[in-house]
């Protein structure tokens, strides 16, 4: 066997040997050496994960205790051990035998303490000694190794650490260890192609690898391809397929995701993302992709947040007791409980015990193994909770982690995870490689995609002192410039070798700016003119990528294209009549009514033809209620609670402050458990604090009024006739009162209970005789002296007729014009959208305006506000159905760009 042996080489391809991949001739770098070794002598072991390493030696450190290092230890035991554990393993790689020793410095003497008591599974450095160990002893009776030659690309003794050793050791094992001398001194002619963004910069390059016509080519890919990949496509060409590694795919969000909701408070939000994960593409085309929880369950419970944004409240056990009711849904039931103990008991974070956390995840570890049969992603997954269970077995049974050290843990046994992109497709078109070093020119033509500036890897850092006490330990330090020159050498002479060196670079990356290789720096300062900057002379050999754009096609170093150019357009305009002219649809008409559906057809027709009529809904995971709405029900359910509670207990007299505030944490983890969130203090500290003055006033306000509540949340359903043109529709008309209660004489009140902080808009909606929703109500109790009322739970007041509950002496609200007003709308859009005509009336008065979803909201409502009173004036209505806050922009063409 011959090796060609570099500093930089790990990663090269076997078709890169000098032979162009024939048996026997290789290409490798110090990891690949080494494995190769391990295989001859019977060294090779199962690998250790590093956070495995990293929490044996954090037993190692609480163990040693010393000084220099437990005050870190204490505070960040995860991050010091990590960083502890770097430092061992640079000067064990470089030779250092660290046993203690008098007036050793600091650093060094911690090292050398924590390492005699260390019970460390080996890692790189450990197997790289261990080689030189037993070569060592071999050498008076060499193993045959079945190498007949190393040829390196740098001279052994300008290798750092234990590498001038090893190759020593194995030129007495009858090895030919060479240097190769044939460092390139070549001249490439440099072109230098920048773009402004990676989307010109991914054409240009595309276009020069299809227009080679046969001709051969190296590519050097220093940055992702994922772009360029797409453009290859695109013309029909093999994917190079260079992604990196990273520690943000999806199959290394499974575990985090999981132990977020098992750990309390439960955030009901990251609960939804669980609960709607898909892991799996859908065995078919007509079915739903496989989620990691079961669709029967994952579609109840996400119903169940959407109606109550918390867990173990009566919606969450209603999706228990309804698999529990059907024989058929046995398995579907054991996971729903899984999930539900999970989530309702979860783990408080002073009990992160080892226990704790396996028994937590006993389930995801039994679901991952069930799904995950050959798919890459999940086998990644369970990995990563495999290692974390390792982990967990390291540490001591009464260890009680810290949420940041449990986070540190979860992010370290994870690692990093293969991009999907990262699949390069077969080609003889070129070859191609992500080091300069591994590049292999032969005077040929180089693409270099990428070519932004690296950090050298330098190593760890050690003072004078630290640097005499690990040579007198054995170590063989290299200065860090020299560390960093081994990989600048290797990849300019790579570079040398090519005849013609085409870089097509992006001024800007994700948005941030890019300077260009330190490789090119050093190509251009050999072109440069005495007192030349480095940065004219790239300049001159800039290439802008429209210049390639001629009247012969499209032209770059050689590769040609046939470019048509399609003459320009200018951009659609958007349109300025919103409304949409479809064919007659008298079949849109609603099953049954209530009165959000009343406002959609009042204020977007397009709306509620969208959501009602066609059944289009955003997915339950984005109906999870948060912020006001969510406020809104808590608090709605602590005023039910409390009447009803009253009822049982016989109480007199409102509820006491103590009451309120008792019933109102008691409902927190069931209906708003996002509040008890760490960082959320301060708004949970308002939000109880508004809440019970407001509901003290309230319910204090309407005893001293002679109301008495009979009812919250009263259900109602009525038959409601709607004389549209094409015939009579008789459809129910239902919903909940929030609150109903009577005076002495029985005389009903209907009280809607409104959190906002809008504090205008419904006194503004009563005065003007447009509440509809309150007319809706009384409409529904069939008596004509039922009063009604909103209460502003934000501002502890009550907007209504009735002075006794409100001062400010408003008119009484006429509730036979404000329900014809209402029943009108309705008919009329209905009468509309069966004739085809679908109008969205909120989103035209912006744009007849000249404004739109990024005008200013207070600018927004004065618009909205003189279109009302334009409206009043001709005896109509206009409702503003919060374009802001609706799906259907986009459908609209509200939202969105036109063009």
């Amino acid at each position: 066997m011959q090796i060609e042996f570099g500093w930089s080489l790990d990663g090269t391809s076997w078709a890169d040997a000098g032979s162009g991949g024939a048996s026997g001739q290789v290409r490798m770098g110090p990891r690949g050496l080494v494995a190769l070794l391990q295989t001859r002598l019977a060294l090779t072991r199962p690998s250790v994960d590093p956070a495995v390493r990293i929490a044996q030696y954090a037993s190692a450190i609480s163990a040693a205790r010393h000084e220099w290092v437990h005050d870190s230890f204490d505070v960040d035991p995860w991050a010091t051990a990590a960083t502890m554990l770097h430092w061992r393993d640079a000067a064990v790689a470089a030779g250092a035998r660290l046993r203690p020793a008098p007036g050793l410095p600091a650093r060094i003497d911690a090292l050398c303490a924590i390492e005699e008591v260390a019970e460390l599974s080996p890692g790189a450095a450990d197997d790289l000694r261990e080689l030189v160990e037993l070569l060592e002893s071999l050498s008076a009776d060499p193993w045959p190794l079945g190498i007949d030659e190393i040829r390196c690309q740098e001279s052994p003794e300008t290798l750092p650490g234990m590498w001038p050793r090893l190759l020593r050791l194995l030129a007495g094992a009858g090895v030919d260890v060479v240097t190769a001398h044939d460092a390139q001194s070549g001249r490439p002619e440099l072109v230098l192609v920048e773009a402004d963004d990676e989307w010109a910069a991914a054409e240009t390059a595309a276009r020069f690898l299809a227009g080679r016509d046969g001709e051969p080519v190296h590519v050097l890919a220093t940055e992702d391809t994922v772009l360029l990949d797409q453009e290859l496509r695109r013309r029909g060409q093999a994917a190079i397929g260079v992604a990196g590694a990273s520690a943000n795919r999806t199959s290394l969000q499974i575990l985090p995701l999981y132990l977020s909701i098992a750990i309390a408070p439960v955030d009901v939000q990251q609960l939804g993302a669980f609960l709607d994960l898909r892991v799996l593409d859908a065995p078919e085309t007509d079915r739903e992709p496989i989620g990691l929880v079961p669709s029967r369950v994952r579609r109840r419970f996400l119903d169940a947040l959407a109606a109550e944004p918390g867990t173990g409240g009566p919606a969450w056990e209603a999706v228990l007791t309804e698999l529990a009711a059907d024989p058929e849904e046995a398995a579907a039931l054991e996971i729903a409980r899984e999930i539900s103990a999970l989530v309702t008991d979860p783990i408080s974070p002073d009990q992160l015990t080892p226990a704790r956390l396996r028994a937590a995840t006993s389930w995801l570890g039994t679901r991952l193994r069930a799904l995950g049969q050959g798919d890459p992603g999940l086998v990644r997954a369970g990995a990563h909770l495999q290692t974390f269970l390792e982990v967990l077995d390291t540490l001591g049974e009464d260890h009680v982690l810290r949420p940041r050290e449990l986070s540190q843990i979860v992010e370290s046994a994870g690692g990093r995870a293969g991009s999907p992109f990262a699949r390069p497709e077969a080609t003889s078109a070129w070859t191609a490689c992500t080091r300069p070093a591994q590049l292999r020119a032969d005077g040929g033509d180089v693409l270099w995609w990428g070519a932004d500036r690296q950090d050298a890897q330098t190593g760890v850092t050690w003072d004078p002192l630290e640097i005499t006490a690990l040579e007198g330990l054995g170590a063989v330090l290299l200065d860090p410039a020299a560390l960093a020159a081994l990989e600048t050498d290797a990849g300019l002479s790579a570079l040398l070798g090519a005849g013609r060196l085409i870089v097509v670079r992006t001024r800007t990356r994700t948005e941030q700016a890019t300077a260009p290789h330190s490789l090119l720096a050093h190509l251009a300062a050999d072109r440069a003119e005495a007192g030349e900057d480095v940065a004219k002379v790239l300049a001159r050999h800039l290439v802008d990528p429209r210049e390639a754009l001629g009247p012969e096609g499209w032209s770059l170093a050689g590769s040609r294209r046939e470019v048509r150019v399609p003459p320009p357009a200018p951009p659609v305009a958007r349109p300025d009549d919103l409304t949409k002219q479809v064919d007659p649809a008298p079949h849109l008409v609603p099953q049954a009514l209530s009165y959000s559906q009343a406002e959609n057809l009042l204020g977007c027709r397009q709306k509620w033809t969208y959501r009602t009529g066609l059944g289009i809904r955003p997915a339950s995971v984005a109906s999870v209620p948060s912020g006001n709405q969510m406020i809104g029900t808590l608090v709605h359910a602590v005023v039910e609670e409390l009447v009803n509670e009253g009822t049982e207990r016989g109480r007199t007299g409102p509820p006491s402050a103590a009451d309120i505030e008792r019933t109102l944490d008691a409902l927190l983890p069931q209906l708003a458990s996002e509040l008890l969130l760490p960082g959320r203090e301060v708004e949970l500290t308002t939000m109880r604090e508004t809440s019970v003055r407001s509901l003290e006033e309230f319910f204090t306000r309407l005893a001293d009024a002679g109301l008495v509540i009979t009812s919250v949340e009263s259900r109602f359903e009525e038959p409601l006739t709607l004389r549209l043109r094409r015939g009579d529709l008789e459809v129910p008309f239902l919903g909940f009162r929030d609150v109903l209660a009577e005076d002495a004489s029985g005389r009903p009140t209907v009280i809607d209970l409104k959190w906002t902080a809008a504090a205008k808009k419904y006194p503004e909606l009563f005065d003007a005789g447009e509440a509809l929703q309150l007319a809706s109500y009384a409409w529904s109790l069939h008596d004509d002296s039922a009063d009604v009322g909103y209460f502003l739970l934000k501002q502890g007041e009550f907007v209504s007729a009735n002075p006794a509950l409100d001062p400010h002496g408003r008119p009484t609200l006429d509730i036979a014009k404000a329900w014809s007003m209402t029943t009108e709308g309705i008919t009329e859009a209905l009468d509309a959208i069966g004739e085809g005509t679908v109008s969205a009336q909120s989103g035209q008065i912006l744009r007849d305006a000249g404004q739109d979803l990024g005008t200013p909201r207070q600018t927004a409502k004065k618009t909205y506000a003189a279109a009302q009173e334009s409206a009043r004036a001709e005896g109509g209505i206009v409702v503003d159905a919060r374009c802001d806050f609706c799906d259907f922009s986009l459908l609209c063409g509200l939202r969105g760009d036109a063009s």
